[in-house]
């Protein structure tokens, strides 16, 4: 199956190797300064906790660790293994694992590097130094209740020297509950009395909040789509959850069925279909649930090889239609109505030189209509462009995806409700979500953790479920 990208009021899908995400228009509405989710946090670490593949030394008792390859790749690294794209590297570790599970979460700075002006470093000092420079450090004794997600720190002898750092799970009037890394070789659960003389104190995250953001209008959320049993599940805030939309369908009997989201009827909210590559068929359907196709329709596409499927709102008429890229000749064939029929846009580019480039689709400057641009897995690097025909991009920026997350499912949508679409990405090696607001580089406005890395090809979906 398809790796499938989503946003906001329509969805794209890919086939092959390629990946596709597709976006439709939204409505326009200021939003909040964003907050990272401490069960965010909580989860990352309870989701690293439960990885058995890296959630101890190896071979234990050795210093060789994965988190400390993720970020520091100058340690010694002889007799360690390599897992995830990540050469396994020797050292104390507790602070690298703290460090990220941070970073994963989206807590603000921590995705800045050491050496580049980043405070978090691999000693579990920074932690405290973290919260004395952006005022969130809290001694032991000042009374402060810590919160989940706290990075709790520790002096094991009272020499006025930090020795250890781990994540506060959660605490109540007496005991704090902690997972910590390099804790007896391995990634453990803990817990502490509040009184105990070795904590010296918790320096919490600079944005976190404990408080869910309310749904606001245009704005889009996650869901999956399971291709063993053909059940969508589909969630209207970018947390983690229980689906508020969910359904079964006979989708799995039908081979490499390209699932496709998009507002077809200009009602304001997202719904489902998809692409039949073996007849060339669209099935589309205006409500969330099973049924018959409230559009359907055949074209010659299955004697495209490869065709990568794509909807959007190409003409800003509010209603998502579809279109395709040719992989083999770098041809977009955009079309503005539900139907078969002749391309409204087309032009020819040079992707096809790139190889395994993932096709994006978006509404980048938020006037109402969908563009295109990719993502060059090769070198991280973004290119979006705001008008239908081939060009320079508008937006481009580089990113370190191609090194850190290996294989990231790109996604695309309207995160804040703003009218103009940006991008994020799944990491399906832990089951993260990680979302930014601006077309730059730089660390996630959303993050979250989820047990999805456990749904083998779970197909990626975002969308507006709800119109709200």
């Amino acid at each position: 199956m398809s790796e499938i990208r989503g946003a906001s009021r329509r969805l794209a899908a890919g086939v092959a190797a390629t990946v596709v995400v597709a976006t439709g228009l939204t409505a326009v509405m200021a939003s909040p300064a964003a907050a990272v989710s401490r069960s965010a946090i909580v989860s990352t670490a309870q989701s690293e906790l439960g990885n058995g593949t890296r959630n101890h030394e190896s071979p234990m008792g050795s210093g060789c660790n994965y988190y400390t390859g993720f970020f520091r790749p100058w340690k010694p690294s002889a007799g360690c293994p390599s897992s995830g794209g990540v050469q396994w590297r020797d050292s104390d570790w507790c602070a690298d694992f703290a460090k990220y599970v941070w970073r994963k979460a989206g807590v603000k700075y921590a995705d800045i590097p050491e050496g580049s002006g980043g405070v978090l470093t691999g000693w579990a000092a920074s932690f405290k130094n973290y919260g004395t420079k952006y005022g969130t450090w809290h001694t032991r004794g000042s009374g402060y209740t810590p919160q989940p997600g706290d990075a709790v720190v520790f002096d094991w002898d009272q020499s006025g020297d930090i020795d250890h750092v781990g994540i506060v799970k959660s605490a109540n009037g007496t005991t704090v509950y902690t997972i910590e890394g390099n804790s007896g070789d391995r990634v453990q659960d803990n817990s502490y009395s509040r009184s105990n003389v070795d904590i010296v104190g918790y320096s919490a995250p600079v944005n976190g909040s404990s408080d869910p953001e309310p749904p606001q209008e245009g704005r889009d959320s996650p869901g999956y789509y399971n291709p063993a049993d053909g059940t969508f599940h589909l969630r209207n805030t970018l947390d983690d959850g229980a689906s508020n939309s969910a359904w079964d369908t006979g989708l799995e009997t039908i081979p490499n069925a390209v699932i496709l989201t998009g507002d077809w009827n200009g009602d304001g909210s997202d719904s489902t279909g998809y692409y039949n590559p073996t007849d060339g068929t669209f099935h589309l359907r205006n409500p969330l649930g099973e049924g018959s196709s409230s559009y359907g329709w055949d074209t010659g596409l299955e004697t495209i090889p490869n065709a990568v499927v794509l909807t959007g709102d190409w003409n800003g008429d509010g209603k998502d239609s579809t279109g395709y890229y040719n992989p083999a000749d770098g041809t977009f064939h955009l079309r503005n109505t539900l139907d078969e029929g002749g391309s409204n846009h087309a032009w020819d580019t040079a992707l096809e030189t790139i190889p395994g480039v993932v096709i994006l689709t978006g509404d980048w400057n938020g006037d109402g209509k969908d563009s295109v641009g990719y993502f060059n897995p090769a070198d991280g690097t973004y290119h979006l462009r705001d008008t239908l025909d081939d060009g320079g991009s508008n937006y481009a920026w580089d990113t370190e995806l191609e090194t850190d997350v290996p294989g990231a499912v790109i996604v695309t949508g309207d995160w804040n409700g703003d009218g103009k679409d940006s991008v994020g990405y799944y990491d399906r090696r832990d089951g993260t979500y990680h979302l930014r607001n601006a077309l730059s580089d730089g660390g996630s406005d959303y993050a979250w953790g989820t047990a999805l890395e456990s749904v083998p090809g779970a197909v990626i979906l975002t969308g507006d479920w709800n119109g709200a």
